[in-house]
């Protein structure tokens, strides 16, 4: 529960900043993670959710972050 608790804190401190208003609620870390393993390196995509997320709260976040990403203008 720390761990969830440290997370939580700071991303609210980066929305605090961004200065918009927003209160975190329910989230989703995805992240993509690399080492070195016997001299090679491994890469993997790895996500995290707070215990006792919903599992039906957790996929309308994936589902809504892949929305977001295909309406968004990535030509830059």
């Amino acid at each position: 529960m720390e761990n969830e608790q440290h997370i939580r804190e700071a991303i609210q401190s980066l929305l605090d900043d961004l200065g918009d208003g927003w209160t975190l609620t329910q989230l989703v870390l995805v992240m993509g993670l690399e080492r070195v393993h016997d001299g090679r390196i491994e890469s993997t995509a790895w996500y995290w959710t707070p215990p006792g997320q919903a599992e039906w709260m957790t996929t309308g976040l994936f589902d809504s972050a892949i929305e977001i990403r295909e309406d968004s203008d990535t030509d830059y």
